[in-house]
């Protein structure tokens, strides 16, 4: 009895953490897109988010965080689901499928990974930022496909193999972002990696129609 009366006050406070970094982190995205990133300050972002600076700082380490932190996340998501594939899986297989559902992650929430996206790519000075996040992406698949091709991390079949399927997702994340997000990501990924595997079915979009 005494559980279940700790566990719903502790849920409630999670929620509530969890709204408070949303709301920041969505009055951010507002305000930079209208203002662009720069001229945005922190405090006008908690003036506007009825928090304090202090109430900040518990959530976001940096102005810049607001924009990466999310997409962070989900490298780490990615890492952790790579781990959690059978050791008897085919690599490529594995790969494809934590692509699939690192892509699932961007297109749960459209509307404000558009904003993010294009504000990133609109912002010189975030630009670093998301090559970054990229850059771990790789790094994160070249140790996964070394590890199960029992080769060292810096020669060329894992090194490879992940850097074309993190090109592979930021192309598809490219196209998905400048078609407004009506395209599904997931699928757009896989036929990208698809093409660059050389597969004769891949010769038409992945809405079915021929490509440019």
């Amino acid at each position: 009895m005494s559980t279940g009366g700790t566990e719903r006050p502790a849920g409630l406070r999670e929620r509530k953490k969890a709204l408070t970094r949303t709301t920041i982190e969505d009055v951010a995205l507002r305000m930079f897109t209208e203002r662009g990133y720069e001229p945005v300050r922190l405090d006008d972002i908690c003036s506007e988010a009825a928090v304090s600076l202090r109430t900040f700082f518990r959530y976001f380490g940096a102005k810049e965080d607001l924009v990466f932190d999310r997409l962070r996340a989900r490298l780490v998501l990615a890492r952790h689901l790579l781990d959690e594939r059978p050791a008897t899986e085919f690599l490529p297989e594995s790969v494809l499928f934590v692509i699939e559902q690192t892509a699932a992650e961007y297109a749960a929430e459209p509307e404000r990974e558009l904003t993010r996206l294009r504000l990133v790519s609109d912002t010189p000075a975030l630009q670093l930022g998301l090559h970054t996040v990229f850059a771990g992406f790789e790094r994160c698949v070249r140790d996964f496909a070394a590890t199960r091709i029992g080769v060292g991390a810096a020669t060329p079949r894992p090194r490879l193999l992940a850097a074309t399927t993190v090109s592979a997702f930021r192309v598809g994340l490219e196209m998905w972002t400048e078609g407004d997000a009506t395209a599904h990501l997931p699928t757009l990924v896989a036929h990208n990696l698809a093409i660059l595997r050389g597969d004769p079915f891949a010769t038409t979009g992945p809405e079915g129609g021929a490509e440019d």
